[in-house]
């Protein structure tokens, strides 16, 4: 069977490369991920290795002239003695190949067979391999198009589109969509003292291995009491009034299978630490399985978001439909801070609120955020 060698797509901005020398001869043997030539482009020199094992029996573009991208530069056998056959088709060479004979770009039946592994990596352009890298996109799960199946960069950005869901983007673009366009933010950061809060969480993990406590669910808490402490925040802006409510309730925004979901915790500081793991376990449970979870007679007026289990620093919330508020949790770690004039090393996190302007001003923002630190503080 005679197997087609074609110029690698090289990248976005090459559209050819000059073949610098071939590391094969006619009538060599080739096995599978072997250097078969060096190329060079405006950029780089690079070797290409074959996708196929045979044998090298017709080179079509020599050294130094150039080869389009895609284009068929040689052919291998699998027999070192099988005939074949080139079709030679006229086309329009490039200036610095114009004085060659022979055309650079010659036509040629792939072999209806996917190509295998090379090396036990699936053969891809090195385009293919960079667009791959850059998507985060698994090779293995790709089918090629190219010669003898070969992956192209247009296989794999293909294979992105298709593992994307449109049906959580489009909830997503949704919620955000209303959320920016009704909604006037204004954004407030600090920076907490957390050691307190770790040493705490150590204590009482270490004596309730069964009930353990993340440092989202002292977050969740504190942001509950917090809101209890500044009724100015925890209030509903509907039709030019405002609406006040007593339950200091909170909206979590969590992490599932499908997607984001906004999870209603029913006041989480009105019970005591045991009864309120138990609680959050049980409604995040629920969540993970995609069960429905028991919703609140009204929507908090404060959300909770936290991507500090992601390294996440810093971020600015796009506060749910709803809602008034909604507070960003950075990552917990280590910082020089100052105190009493004194520098020194402390465990800190960074706290975003993002709230609605109609409803809440700079003032109860600031006082919400001190009282957050406040109640982290007393644990």
């Amino acid at each position: 069977m005679t197997h087609s060698v074609i110029m690698p797509d090289l990248g976005q901005t090459t559209a050819e490369g000059r073949i610098v020398r071939w590391l094969k001869k006619p009538g060599d043997k080739v096995a599978k991920g072997d250097p078969l030539l060096e190329v060079e482009t405006d950029k780089v020199t690079m070797e290409v290795e074959a996708y196929k094992g045979g044998y090298l029996r017709a080179v079509l573009v020599e050294e130094g002239q150039m080869a389009g991208a895609m284009s068929l530069i040689a052919l291998l056998t699998d027999d070192p003695e099988e005939a074949y056959e080139i079709i030679l088709t006229e086309t329009e060479p490039s200036d610095e190949s114009a004085q060659s004979e022979t055309t650079n770009s010659v036509p040629m039946a792939a072999s209806s067979t996917p190509q295998a592994e090379v090396s036990g990596r699936p053969a891809a352009t090195p385009a293919a391999k960079e667009r791959a890298l850059a998507l985060k996109v698994d090779l293995r799960i790709v089918a090629g198009t190219g010669p003898d199946g070969l992956i192209t960069k247009r296989d794999v950005e293909k294979a992105r589109k298709n593992q994307r869901s449109p049906k959580a983007a489009s909830s997503m673009a949704a919620i955000t969509t209303r959320s920016a366009a009704k909604i006037p933010h204004f954004f407030v950061t600090v920076d907490v003292e957390v050691s307190n809060v770790i040493q705490w969480r150590e204590r009482w993990n270490a004596a309730h291995p069964d009930l353990s406590a993340s440092l989202n669910d002292i977050f969740v808490r504190a942001a509950s009491l917090a809101l209890r402490d500044v009724p100015d925040m925890n209030v509903h802006y509907r039709e030019g009034m405002l609406e006040e409510h007593t339950s200091s309730d909170v909206l979590l925004v969590a992490a599932t299978k499908s997607g984001l979901a906004l999870v209603p915790i029913a006041d989480p500081a009105s019970s005591a630490w045991e009864a309120y793991l138990s609680s959050m376990r049980r409604t995040l449970e629920e969540v993970r399985q995609d069960r429905i979870v028991q919703s609140l007679p009204h929507a908090p007026a404060l959300a909770v978001s936290n991507l500090g289990m992601f390294k996440v620093k810093q971020f600015s919330a796009i506060i749910p439909p709803g809602c008034s508020a909604i507070l960003a949790v950075g990552a917990v770690r280590e910082d020089v801070i100052v105190k009493n004039k004194q520098l020194r090393m402390d465990d800190v996190c960074s706290l975003t609120l993002s709230s609605d302007h109609r409803v809440i001003d700079g003032i109860a923002a600031a006082k919400f955020l001190e009282r957050v630190q406040a109640h982290l503080n007393s644990l």
